[in-house]
């Protein structure tokens, strides 16, 4: 929410709850105290506070989502959405004042966020509204065993007359009812104890602290413990799931008679002699007349198909009328015997689901990026490159917003897989890359799909590669995946997939110095000098015995893979940070990525783009682009002031 003078309003109210907390409570017994009337203006005053458009304070759910509109589909519904009835052994005047502390996070949460126990960048003053409730629900859940605790021991009654706030909770009743917890004591409840413990809340909410206790020394009866997973493919399955996925995706375009981006797959596609579709009786032409008989089935007209797909007329029947059994017999007898429909669903949907890996892994999307890529208007062209455009939603109230945000260059093979799955959308009728195989009934609404369902499609194609090995993937496996093989690249080993080598060179296209690129991905002419400094740095673990693939698993897992992207040195393997390392980019500093460091050696760099781009500023040229040009010149200032330099203005 922006705060205004309705929010200051808002926060007052809330701050009045300490001096009417009793007659909340007790309220026969207000009703004859002489100040009646002000508890029951105050309670009215309370019930009505706005909480969102659609919910006030009164409401037992409060819902979120009309205020976040632009959330990833993985975030909406109920992750922005709260029901205080299903915490039914919490007490009401409890749930009041856990309903005031909620919207006092919500309305500042620079006062909460600085006190939080998980270590938070001191630039962050905002708190997303999912990541709240989350924090509250995790709160209200452990509130519930609590007070279910309390009651079985007390009774109900006692516990409505003797615990009349938070504070009145000993911390040896937080103590006992953490080794009854069911739920897994982890970050979401460590922040939610933060909030009762903030000194804002004792002041201005509860009236006074709550009694002292540490949750890290409970005897927990379920503690967090991070999952040990396998964030990195092993090099194996990464060259063999990208060599199938790329052949799978080839093959689909030759039969289709289109023309294939990826000139390395097909040279890999002649030695490999892989027919796909021929095998399964899929032509061109049948796959025409398997498109009409979805698209028909699904309740689409035979004009819509007809003139924007076209269907063989020798399909009509005498009527003039096209059968769905007349083209089931045609397309499962006479020539094509082998064309079975259940084979060919199956196959178009593990094409479909290649595609997407290819995607995915050569672009090291989020799920919540992956799932918006609008097939219709992904493909943008700038500086005579071509990248896909899809929508950033972590971090955009970072700085530089919308400075190189929400585009990523595009490979060949993204190309190919990009057109494979705009052709086999004409079958589902869906313009989201990422969508249901199923053919979208005429006129339903598309809905983008979540991570779950992301990871579902991805694991289908990574078990017809690997059936005994599902590798514990996860949709994150791919963006640390690409974050691995660049290290490996950086340390200039053989390049383990012939796709890496295109990514390397566009990636070196679109850089705007050709030097900081030819150092970064150890090609040119200090490749040699970089790659040494790289074997000094590793030679005692070589000494020790490690292999090289040892270091850089160890690299990979510990967060310790150092790149000099000639701006910066990133550590970006840090298993806690999504990021990606940017190879070069602008946004390796600091400033904009907690992996970036910067030194008194990337200084030049950095003096070099504000002074460039201060002199753009004055050049008609560039007139067009001033509002890019000054998020430029800003972020080069904030870093130069970082390392210690005087910035004048110019």
């Amino acid at each position: 929410m922006e705060r205004d003078n309705r929010h200051y309003d808002i926060l007052n109210t809330l701050a009045d709850l300490p001096k009417y907390r009793f007659s909340l409570v007790n309220i026969q017994r207000t009703e004859r105290s002489g100040d009646s009337f002000d508890y029951k203006s105050y309670l009215a005053e309370l019930l009505s506070l706005p909480v969102s458009s659609s919910s006030k304070f009164s409401d037992t759910e409060w819902d979120f989502n009309a205020e976040n509109p632009n959330v990833s589909p993985n975030i909406r519904g109920s992750k922005l959405a709260i029901n205080f009835k299903k915490f039914k052994s919490v007490p009401q005047h409890i749930i009041i004042e856990i309903k005031c502390l909620l919207l006092s996070v919500l309305l500042t949460p620079e006062i909460f966020i600085n006190n939080r126990r998980k270590a938070r960048k001191v630039s962050s003053k905002n708190l997303c509204t999912n990541t709240l409730l989350a924090h509250m629900k995790a709160g209200l859940r452990f509130l519930n065993t609590l007070f279910s605790m309390l009651n079985r021991k007390f009774g109900e009654d006692h516990v409505a007359i003797a615990f009349l706030s938070l504070t009145e909770i000993t911390a040896d009743d937080y103590r006992v009812a953490a080794s009854k917890h069911s739920f897994t004591y982890n970050d979401d409840l460590k922040q939610f104890f933060s909030y009762i413990q903030n000194p804002y809340t004792s002041k201005h909410i509860l009236g006074k602290s709550i009694p002292a206790f540490d949750p890290e020394q409970f005897q927990w009866e379920n503690n967090y413990k991070k999952q040990v997973t396998n964030q990195v493919m092993p090099n194996w399955a990464f060259d063999k799931l990208v060599r199938t996925a790329s052949l799978l995706v080839h093959d689909f375009l030759k039969m289709m008679e289109e023309e294939v981006a990826d000139d390395c797959v097909k040279k890999y596609a002649l030695q490999h002699k892989a027919y796909f579709c021929r095998d399964l009786g899929i032509t061109k032409n049948t796959f025409s007349i398997y498109r009409a008989y979805r698209l028909l089935n699904s309740g689409y007209s035979e004009h819509f198909v007809d003139k924007n797909y076209g269907i063989p007329s020798e399909l009509r029947n005498s009527r003039s009328n096209f059968s769905l059994k007349d083209m089931t017999a045609f397309l499962c007898g006479g020539q094509n015997k082998q064309f079975y429909f259940a084979r060919v669903y199956e196959h178009l949907s593990l094409v479909a689901n290649a595609a997407k890996y290819l995607i995915g892994q050569y672009t090291g999307m989020r799920p919540s990026e992956l799932s918006v890529i609008d097939q219709n208007t992904c493909l943008v062209d700038e500086h005579g490159m071509t990248l896909l455009r899809s929508h950033v939603f972590k971090g955009k109230d970072g700085l530089v917003k919308g400075l190189f945000d929400d585009k990523w260059v595009v490979i060949p093979i993204i190309e190919d897989a990009l057109k494979a799955i705009r052709i086999l959308s004409s079958i589902n009728q869906r313009s989201l890359v990422f969508s249901s195989v199923q053919t979208k009934k005429n006129g339903q609404s598309e809905i983008p799909m979540t991570s779950v369902m992301i990871r579902h499609q991805i694991r289908k194609f990574i078990k017809y590669v690997s059936p005994g090995d599902d590798l514990g993937f996860s949709n994150y496996m791919m963006r640390h995946t690409l974050a691995y093989q660049l290290y490996r690249v950086e340390a200039g080993l053989p390049l383990i997939s012939f796709q890496l080598k295109h990514l390397v060179n566009t990636v070196d296209k679109f850089l705007s110095r050709g030097a900081t690129s030819d150092v970064t991905m150890g090609y040119g002419g200090k490749a040699r000098e970089h790659k040494e400094r790289l074997q000094i740095a590793f030679r005692g673990y070589m000494a020790s015995g490690y292999t090289k693939d040892e270091i850089f698993e160890a690299m990979a897992e510990q967060g310790l893979g150092v790149i000099n992207v000639g701006l910066g040195y990133c550590y970006g393997s840090d298993s806690t940070n999504s990021e990606l390392p940017c190879i070069g980019s602008l946004r390796c500093n600091p400033i904009r990525c907690s992996n970036a460091i910067v030194s008194e050696a990337n200084a030049p760099y950095w003096r070099e783009i504000y002074t460039t781009n201060q002199a753009n500023l004055k050049n008609p040229i560039h007139q067009d682009n001033l509002d890019q040009i000054k998020e430029v010149i800003n972020e080069a200032k904030q870093v130069l002031e970082l390392l210690g330099y005087d910035v004048d203005e110019q």
